[in-house]
């Protein structure tokens, strides 16, 4: 019975890393989309250059497509996560620990 508890905890902490390191990986999507924002916002507004307009438009769609995937991904990874739960043994484990 021992080894049982060993193996549903183990299972209950692996799950427990995957769910926070599919959030450290939309914090890391939201900073790099914030960097991505934070140099287009006074690049489009720099006054009579055209090209750092340009360049300025640029960052701020790679900023909207950075965070964009970053949330598509989360939540598409969420789901599958969840979907693996349902379906695998695993379920058992969590939810006698949990």
């Amino acid at each position: 019975m021992a080894g049982g508890t060993e193996t549903q905890v183990r299972d209950r902490l692996a799950w427990q890393r995957t769910v926070l390191a599919n959030e450290r990986t939309l914090l890391a999507y939201i900073r790099t989309a914030l960097g991505f924002f934070i140099a287009g916002i006074p690049a489009v507004w720099w006054p009579d250059q055209p090209a750092i307009h340009v360049l300025g438009g640029v960052s701020l769609a790679a900023g909207v497509m950075c965070l964009g995937i970053g949330i598509h991904r989360f939540f598409t990874f969420q789901r599958m996560m969840i979907r693996e739960v349902e379906s695998s043994t695993v379920s058992q484990s969590i939810e006698r620990t949990g």
